[in-house]
């Protein structure tokens, strides 16, 4: 019988056993508007983070971070380091490209009409994605080019093969061989199709695993090509179908599976089962811009609220004491006491629809009474006459059809499903930070004056969750602990 080796059971031991924990923020960064993290593969200590004007470094692998860099008047849009130079960064703002070693280096300015949307380093050339076109220059002589046939077109993002340049841009997908000739691979139909109306290429990749495989993460979700560009084809999964996506990874520590950070948050798509997850667990932030992993298995978002980080990859301990997760409610019972109590639960609309159905079968229904006054002429008196009841029925067809309450229902759902999400967005962000406190509370040697402070803190979390619950939280927590 053959054996495997080592390592290799040890790699699938790893992937058998990844999950996400909860997520993080990451301390030291003032900035919440952050764009890009990046770690260095040379040095895996050193990690850049960029907000929407500012740049951070850590030295210590993200124990600490110290502002190196502020940009006034323009706009962080990308930064990536040296593919070859330890310690070498370039910054990527709306109007100039950096380079930062020992300082801040101008690398090129945009003219006054000009706008810089990302840049990449490929064989020792520099290549700059503009409005106004592709731009280029090599290390050595940095003197800038516009290359020919690029005028009109917008260069949003690129990607990397051992021959070519992948370029994503507003005219659709490009290829830049080594004699420098673009060849295009994916064309942006008539805007006027529905298929393709308003779609903007974001963000392009070439496939890890699969040598010809190209992702596309655009505004109206996934594209993919399996023949090096020469047919695409929307990649249908529930749940990112029409995801605008920011931009996408794949990990060398798990295969047939991409990450998509989107203006809705993160989502794990298993590409060979075709399925989704999102993944919010400790993050209060929806919109995510950036993914990166580090060879630790460490998973670090850039969002609209900050960084996060989260120990993706890891071994399990049978030496730890029962976790404190055991004596708490699980969040999906959390959100489901609150949607149910501040009655917007989904299965509310559903109600209102099935009883809408069932309205048109049901008659309008009318009962009257009829009091006669007659008059006899012989005797000259009015005398009155026979009581009539009458009840009738009318039914309107059209409502088997359609009903004109339906335009209310779908009113009261929208503004029922914003609630919805407005709640739920609020439970994620106060169970989870809950969790993380009370964390620190069972591990942290605190002296007194700031243990009561936390403690205090832990109070109020639960008792906003039990404000949203009526109560359900902590009498389900003390039922837990009983059971324990």
């Amino acid at each position: 019988m053959k054996k495997l080796p080592i390592f290799s059971l040890l790699f699938l031991f790893i992937l058998t056993n990844s999950a996400f924990a909860i997520f993080y923020p990451v301390s030291g960064i003032e900035s919440t508007q952050t764009k890009r993290v990046i770690i260095s593969n040379l040095n895996p200590s050193l990690i850049y983070v960029a907000s929407k004007n500012s740049l951070y470094e850590s030295k210590d692998q993200g124990e600490s971070y110290e502002k190196v860099a502020v940009f006034k008047d323009e706009e962080v849009l990308h930064i990536f380091f040296d593919p070859y130079l330890a310690g070498i960064v370039y910054v990527v703002t709306s109007r100039h490209l950096y380079q930062i070693k020992d300082g801040l280096k101008q690398l090129y300015r945009a003219d006054d009409d000009q706008q810089i949307f990302t840049a990449i380093k490929y064989k020792g050339v520099f290549y700059l994605g503009t409005n106004k076109g592709l731009y280029y220059a090599s290390q050595d002589l940095m003197s800038w080019q516009r290359l020919k046939g690029s005028f009109e077109i917008s260069v949003y993002d690129f990607s990397t093969s051992k021959e070519d340049l992948l370029i994503a841009s507003s005219h659709g997908i490009y290829v830049l061989d080594s004699d420098y000739r673009l060849k295009r691979l994916f064309i942006l139909r008539n805007q006027a199709e529905d298929d393709y109306k308003g779609l903007v290429v974001s963000s392009i990749s070439l496939d890890i695993f699969k040598d010809r495989r190209i992702w596309l993460g655009t505004s109206r979700g996934l594209f993919k090509s399996d023949d090096y560009g020469k047919t695409w084809n929307k990649f249908f999964v529930e749940g990112v179908d029409n995801l605008y996506i920011n931009s996408l990874v794949q990990t060398k520590l798990e295969e047939d599976v991409i990450y998509l950070a989107a203006k809705k948050g993160l989502f794990k798509v298993n590409t060979r089962e075709k399925t989704s997850k999102q993944v919010f667990e400790g993050l209060y932030s929806a919109n995510v811009n950036w993914i990166e992993f580090s060879k630790a298995g460490e998973i670090y978002l850039a969002t609209a609220k900050g960084v996060f980080k989260n120990k993706y990859f890891s071994f399990p301990d049978n030496n730890k004491p029962v976790s404190f997760f055991d004596k708490e409610p699980l969040i999906v019972e959390v959100q489901q006491a609150a949607l149910r109590y501040n009655e917007v639960h989904p299965e509310k609309i559903r109600q209102w629809r099935n009883a809408l159905r069932f309205r048109g079968l049901f008659p309008d229904v009318s009962l009257d009474y009829d009091k006669t006054i007659n008059y006899d002429s012989g005797s000259d008196r009015y005398y009155t006459g026979p009581r009539d009841w009458g009840i009738s029925f009318s039914w309107d067809v059209g409502d088997l059809i359609w009903d004109r309450y339906q335009d209310d229902i779908d009113t009261r759902s929208r503004l029922n499903t914003q609630l919805r999400l407005d709640i739920l967005d609020e439970i994620n962000r106060v169970y989870f930070e809950r969790l993380r406190l009370k964390r620190q509370l069972l591990i942290s040697d605190l002296n007194e004056e700031e243990q009561f402070k936390q403690e205090l803190r832990l109070e109020e979390l639960t008792a906003i969750i039990d404000g949203y619950t009526g109560g359900f939280f902590s009498k389900r927590a003390r039922n837990q602990t009983k059971a324990n």
